[in-house]
């Protein structure tokens, strides 16, 4: 009855308009007040339980990463080199679009953010190149999807804090099944180009690659500093001085170093940061930020009631109960997240299913690891599929073109996230053979 209840609260606050954080937090806190399951002074204290954690003020430090890398000139250091490297093939610039998303995910951990990033330079360049309004937007809002698999990944991050899994192996199962990913996208960038009649431009010299690489590399060391800082290296001994190996610092800590590298290198490296467009940022950032920590709260709260009145103990037993097998379990769970991906963004997809599916997922033998990464790639599919697709939103933004016009776009891309989709599903070692290496 207590579930019922919930779930008809729920979905009755999302019919009148409230929105999604309004809607679990006011669901928990009305079914809690009608059959009291939780006292009302620990209700309010979980509420604000949920923020005081160290590992979400990650989020707000690779946002800020993010709009920092934008502004102070590293995306467009970022867009030369990749340019450098393959402009010269065919579909040179729609490879150059994807390599580059793959080179901002690898700092700013968010989608939405990659494709505005990107997007913003690269698109107009794409047209100037005689590229088809439907092969650039659509190269744009599926790559840019990747974002949220290469780590650092906020999903990932909040998955990790939910879950209690380790995020920086979280972030390590991430970047086999990203690469994969990046590898699909690039050659689906050459295939469609066929199709564009696009002039093939001259291949760059040895000398103007070295000096896109030499302008990019303060840009591209950011992601291999972070990688370095958190896993750290291993055990040596030179010359008397004795390192034990182990990290170096937490994700959270290299979350706030490299906010503080991109705005360093913005103002003293490539000098196209100012104080001005410093305080822009960090101003664009605060509603980003508060949005997630406001929708973190109240799921956070939704999952407490949930576990307290014992459903994800109840699922897990019922998949057991069912004696399904771990194939047939991710099939169905491939199928759940798709259709809540045309309803849910990503954070709340993560903070609502996770708790209730992880559980499930553990009792038939599934990696909690192996897991979060089919959950990200599902929703990956969700960031460009409409109504609610935020990808699709940006990219629409970017260009001018209708919202439904840019799904259609990124239909031929889509075979690129399902092919990924499928193979990490059923194929587990692409995601733990690092993780597990590491161990």
């Amino acid at each position: 009855m207590t579930v019922l209840a919930l779930v008809v609260i729920f979905f009755a606050l999302i019919i009148v308009g409230a929105p999604i954080a309004v809607a679990l937090g006011g669901s928990a806190l009305i079914a809690s007040f009608l059959f009291s399951p939780i006292p009302d002074g620990i209700t309010g204290q979980k509420f604000f339980a949920n923020l005081n954690h160290f590992t979400l003020m990650a989020i707000p430090f690779f946002f800020l990463a993010a709009g920092l890398m934008e502004r102070g000139g590293l995306v467009q250091r970022l867009v030369g080199f990749a340019q450098a490297l393959v402009g010269h093939l065919r579909a040179g610039l729609g490879m150059t679009t994807v390599l580059t998303c793959i080179f901002f995910a690898a700092i700013s951990g968010s989608s939405p953010a990659t494709v505005a990033a990107v997007g913003n330079i690269l698109y107009p360049s794409l047209k100037k190149e005689g590229y088809s309004d439907n092969y650039s937007i659509g190269a744009l809002a599926t790559s840019g999807s990747i974002g949220i698999l290469i780590p650092p990944s906020i999903p990932l991050i909040l998955y990790g804090f939910v879950t209690e899994t380790s995020i920086p192996d979280l972030f390590l199962a991430g970047i086999i099944p990203g690469i994969l990913y990046g590898t699909l996208l690039l050659f689906t960038a050459r295939f469609l180009a066929v199709k564009e009649g696009i002039k093939v431009r001259p291949k760059a010299s040895r000398k103007e690659v070295k000096t896109a690489f030499r302008s990019s590399l303060p840009a591209l060391s950011l992601p291999l500093f972070i990688v370095v800082g958190i896993y750290g290296f291993p055990e040596f001994n030179l010359f008397g001085f004795y390192y034990d190996g182990g990290a170096i610092f937490t994700p959270t800590e290299a979350a706030a170093i490299s906010a503080v590298l991109a705005m360093g290198i913005g103002f003293f490296i490539y000098k196209e940061l100012s104080l001005k467009e410093l305080l822009t940022v960090t101003a664009e950032t605060g509603p980003r930020v508060g949005m997630i920590f406001w929708i973190t709260a109240n799921a956070l709260l939704f999952g407490f009631f949930l576990t307290k009145i014992g459903v994800p103990a109840a699922m897990a037993q019922f998949v057991l109960d069912m004696n399904v097998s771990p194939i047939v379990f991710l099939l169905c769970v491939n199928v759940l997240l798709v259709i809540v991906g045309f309803f849910l963004e990503g954070v709340p997809t993560i903070l609502i299913f996770s708790p209730l599916l992880v559980p499930a997922a553990e009792s038939l033998g599934i990696d909690p690891v192996h897991f979060a990464i089919i959950m990200v790639v599902n929703i990956e599919l969700g960031l460009i599929t409409p109504p609610v697709g935020i990808n699709l939103f940006v990219a629409s933004s970017i260009s001018g073109l209708p919202v439904m016009s840019v799904f259609k776009a990124t239909l031929p891309w889509m075979i690129a996230t399902i092919v990924t989709l499928m193979i990490v599903t059923f194929f587990p070692p692409l995601s733990l053979f690092l993780p597990n290496l590491g161990q």
